[in-house]
């Protein structure tokens, strides 16, 4: 299926609500845009909200602690 849309004087082009939709596209979402032998693939950018929760911290330290560690590796300029 194709759609014909229209660029901006600003380069921007609108993706059609069909594609949106199959997408799963809200406002504001990010996309990815890849060129191929001249055709144009979008796909939605990972987001990394999603990865909230995935990761566990070995163990918890204070953040006066790790400053202190994090000074002590690097030095300012």
């Amino acid at each position: 299926m194709s759609y014909q849309t229209t660029i901006t004087k600003k380069g921007q082009i609108t993706i059609p609500k069909y594609f949106r939709g199959i997408l799963k596209l809200k406002p504001y979402s990010r996309v990815i845009l890849e060129l191929d032998d001249k055709k144009v693939k979008i796909s939605p950018a990972p987001d990394i909200l999603a990865l909230a929760g995935k990761f566990k911290p070995q163990k918890r330290q204070s953040a006066l602690k790790l400053r202190k560690i994090f000074e002590k590796k690097y030095e300012r300029i």
